[in-house]
């Protein structure tokens, strides 16, 4: 569920998943280490296999997972704010 609709499973190689399932792991299990560091350093394993876009990716759903899992180390992702329609004087 936190992987982002133009990145099904089906698009994830063997190794991309397994370093998902390894963070999501660590963040599940070892509260012991903050989650920033966590996805940090999932990360970087990422970006020693990988240069497009799939460090954007782990660091993407190991977020989304962090704030799921731990709401009160991770802070909320802040409102968008919609864009101002019309908000001059008359």
């Amino acid at each position: 569920s936190a992987l982002a609709p133009d990145w099904p499973l089906s698009r994830i190689d063997t190794l991309l998943r397994a370093v998902l399932r390894a963070g999501a792991f660590e963040l599940r299990h070892r509260p012991d280490v903050p989650a920033r560091v966590i996805i940090s350093e999932y990360v970087d394993v990422a970006k020693a296999f990988y240069e497009d876009e799939e460090p954007k990716m782990v660091n993407g759903v190991l977020d989304t997972l962090a704030r799921e899992l731990r709401p009160g180390e991770v802070n909320p992702r802040p409102a968008r704010k919609a864009p101002d329609q019309g908000d001059e004087p008359a």
